[in-house]
């Protein structure tokens, strides 16, 4: 890694701040000094970037990269593990690329999500920096399809105990560094309604209990109002999906800091594509869209923290065009300045990495876009004007 000053001319800090002619000083991957007057030390290369505009790189902090998002890849029971992994870290890499430097790998299958993430941290290949849950728990059928038992990975629990035990092997075995739970179905699962409640209150106590003891995060996916009310009993932090939040969840959820994690760009890539069958066709027969939009409305209106998360790898939710997922936030509510906090500072501190990612301030790592348009003029520019992209100091292109 080499040392760098750069020169900014309009920096957005990730946290709804921004300053104007701005000097930046990096070591060895981190940010030393942020200043509006001349740095303190000595570095390195000197870049000038006074003629663009510089912000966090983007957090996504809910993707599955066990999967494709090709619409015909409805079964993954036949690929291997290694193939798997040697396939996600293809699919980080178009994150990457597209301004996401780190992603939230929501639900892998074995090991694959845990060896690409250690791969990447000892520089045996390039991509993104992944924090991974690696399975997610759920009840004994909970994830059942096309008449396996669990193809996209989850391990399955019955009662307190046993989700202990998943959560416990989750974090000694593989250092997971958030856990995620399931609450209710799934729109993918012909055997459960997706509002079905699944995990009882008292087993997701047990896994975020577990969670919290080693200070990580715990993320549950929920669609029904029970199942949302049952995880934010068992005191978990994000809430995935969330519709149906009810007024009560959502005075809960600001007054703990509970993050939701509202996912539009699955949801609005599924509707892109309805009538073609599949989840496409399920996310309107069971209600889930016509809820979706006046939720998400509700809960911004009601000031619960929201952050960026894709779903990306489900169907038709490709990686590489992540940043999209901004778009549909301001376009249902959002201000271009509060979609950038969602992107990098929210979704940080959905994987407990606020203190490290997420916005541009000394003692981060120096994960920076560069971008030749203003996106709080226009949120899309992050998709259509990225420049070059900095993952830990170094720039990629």
């Amino acid at each position: 890694m080499s040392d760098l000053e750069l020169r900014v001319g309009k920096l957005i800090i990730g946290n709804d701040n921004v300053l104007e002619d701005v000097n930046i000083g990096i070591k060895e991957g981190i940010i030393i000094e942020v200043s509006e007057k001349p740095l303190g030390k000595t570095y390195g290369q000197k870049v000038d970037l006074s003629d663009k505009i510089v912000m966090p790189g983007l957090i996504d902090g809910h993707a599955h990269l066990i999967y494709s998002g090709n619409p015909e890849e409805t079964d993954i029971q036949n690929l291997s593990d290694e193939y798997l992994a040697i396939r996600a870290a293809e699919l980080a890499r178009k994150a990457l690329k597209g301004g996401v430097t780190t992603i939230a790998d929501s639900g892998g299958r074995g090991n694959t999500t845990f060896a690409l993430r250690n791969a990447i941290n000892d520089g045996v290949t390039l991509g993104p920096k992944i924090r991974a849950c690696g399975n997610m728990i759920t009840i004994t059928g909970g994830r059942a399809t096309y008449g396996h038992r669990v193809i996209g990975g989850g391990i399955e629990v019955d009662g307190a105990d046993a989700a202990r035990k998943a959560a416990r092997e989750l974090l000694m075995y593989h250092g997971a560094d958030f856990i995620k739970l399931g609450a209710t179905g799934a729109l993918s699962s012909p055997h459960t309604g997706a509002r079905d409640p699944q995990l009882t209150v008292e087993e997701m106590r047990a896994a975020t209990e577990e969670a919290h003891n080693c200070g990580r995060p715990v993320h549950a996916h929920c669609y029904g109002e029970q199942g949302i009310s049952n995880a934010m009993e068992a005191g978990v932090d994000v809430i995935v999906h969330g519709q149906t939040l009810s007024q009560e969840h959502m005075e809960r959820m600001k007054e703990r800091g509970t993050i939701l994690l509202p996912t539009l760009k699955t949801f609005c890539g599924h509707m892109e594509h309805k009538g073609e069958g599949g989840v496409h066709d399920r996310v309107v027969t069971t209600g889930i869209w016509d809820e979706t939009e006046p939720n998400f409305r509700r809960a911004l209106s009601k000031g619960v923290t929201l952050a960026m998360g894709t779903d990306a790898g489900m169907p038709d939710n490709l990686f590489g065009d992540n940043p999209k997922d901004l778009e549909y936030l301001v376009q249902w509510g959002m201000t271009p300045s509060q979609a950038v906090t969602a992107g990098t500072l929210n979704a940080a501190k959905t994987v407990g990495a606020e203190g490290v990612l997420g916005t541009i301030e000394k003692g981060k790592y120096a994960d920076l876009l560069v971008l030749k348009q203003d996106p709080l003029q226009d949120i899309s520019v992050v998709r259509t004007s990225l420049d070059r992209v900095m993952l830990n100091g170094v720039f990629l292109n």
